[in-house]
C-alpha cells in the first residue's frame, strides 16, 4: 500500500510530457454559444461530442495545431422545441451537416499563457476563418484517468449570417459569442 501511495505521489509531482498528439476529452470539451434575443438578453446553448487532436509544442507554440470536430446532434439550449428548430433545415440542418469542425492555421502567442489561434471553422457546410483568444489554464495529473491533462479556455465571435443561418434576423442577432472549454490528454 505504501508503494502505491509513493508511486501516486511521484506521478502527481512529475506529470508526463505530451509525447505526441493529445486527444480532446469529449465529456469536458464544449462550445457554449450566446446570441442576442430582441436586444433584451443573451440566451445560450451548448455543443459537446468533441473528437480530435491537439499537437502541442510546449517549446514553440507557433508549431502547435488543433483539428477538432463537434457532434451537432448534442446541441442543447434546454428548450427541446427550440433545439429541434435549431437542428432543422432553417439553421444547422444536422441531418445534412452532422458535424462542425475547426482546423487551426496559425498560432500567435500573446503572453505567457495566452495566444490567438486562427483557423477554419466549418458549420452548416460553410467554412470561414475565425480567430480564437486562447488561455492555457493548467497542466495537471488527473487521478481519475491516470494521465496528465492540459486545460484550455477560448473565446471568439462569429456571424451566423456568414454561415448561412440568418432566419429571424434582427429578432435574433447576427453576432454570436463563443465560449470554449477543452481538456486534452495523451
Amino acid at each position: 500500500m505504501l508503494r502505491y501511495a509513493a508511486l501516486l505521489l511521484c506521478l502527481l509531482a512529475t506529470p508526463a510530457m505530451a509525447g505526441g498528439p493529445l486527444t480532446f476529452e469529449p465529456d469536458h470539451t464544449s462550445v457554449t454559444f450566446q446570441y442576442p434575443h430582441f436586444g433584451l438578453s443573451h440566451p445560450s446553448g451548448k455543443i459537446m461530442g468533441a473528437s480530435g487532436t491537439l499537437a502541442l509544442d510546449e517549446n514553440d507554440l507557433t508549431k502547435s495545431a488543433v483539428d477538432i470536430t463537434l457532434d451537432m446532434a448534442t446541441l442543447t439550449t434546454a428548450l427541446p422545441p427550440f433545439d429541434q428548430m435549431l437542428k432543422g433545415d432553417d439553421y444547422f440542418d444536422v441531418v445534412k451537416f452532422p458535424k462542425a469542425s475547426f482546423k487551426s492555421t496559425k498560432v500567435e502567442p500573446t503572453g505567457p499563457t495566452t495566444a490567438n489561434m486562427t483557423g477554419d471553422l466549418t458549420i452548416h457546410g460553410v467554412t470561414q476563418a475565425v480567430v480564437l483568444a486562447v488561455v492555457f489554464n493548467k497542466k495537471a495529473f488527473n487521478p481519475a484517468l491516470f494521465k496528465t491533462g492540459y486545460g484550455f479556455s477560448a473565446t471568439g465571435h462569429i456571424s451566423r449570417r456568414a454561415f448561412g443561418m440568418s432566419k429571424f434576423e434582427p429578432i435574433v442577432g447576427d453576432d454570436i459569442d463563443l465560449f470554449i472549454e477543452a481538456e486534452a490528454y495523451p
